[in-house]
Parts: C-alpha cells; structure tokens; sequence
C-alpha cells in the first residue's frame, strides 16, 4: 500500500537540519510511518525530505497508538508542509 499527498504547487520547505527544499507540485509518497506510544509521538518518512515527525497527531494531540487515519495523516502531512 502507498500513501501520498498531493500538492497542488510546487513548495519550498525547510527540513531538519535546515536544508531547503523543492518539491514539485504532485504526489509527495509517505514511505514510512512511525508511531512511539511510550513518547506520544508520531514520524513520517518522506522522500527528499527525511523524517517529519507531525506535531499535529504527537504530544498532547496524541490519542491512543494507531488510533489516527490513514486521512489524518495526510492532514497533518500537508499542514506541515504548508507551514514550513
């Protein structure tokens, strides 16, 4: 199975270590993901762009382990890249 978010345009964002980078409008392919209960947090791993981890689904949003969607990740995938 392979989840992706679509962009609509192109967008620079800036990863860490801060490196900038260009992603073409299209489909970006989430490649992993990782969900750490004992510290609240959930990663993705993003061609060209290493590993995000979503604040959005972490920390004081974090539920129960899997309880986000397959949606909710998308979401929370294109809010961060719209932020940065």
């Amino acid at each position: 199975m392979s989840l992706k978010v679509t962009l609509s345009s192109s967008k620079t964002v800036t990863t860490q270590p801060a490196q900038t980078v260009s992603l073409a409008a299209g489909d970006i392919e989430i490649r992993r993901i990782v969900d750490i209960p004992g510290e609240k947090r959930v990663s993705v791993f993003i061609d060209n762009i290493g590993q995000i981890d979503l604040d959005e689904l972490s920390g004081d949003n974090y539920d129960n382990p899997a309880e986000w969607t397959n949606a909710s990740l998308q979401t929370a995938v294109s809010n961060y890249i719209a932020a940065n």
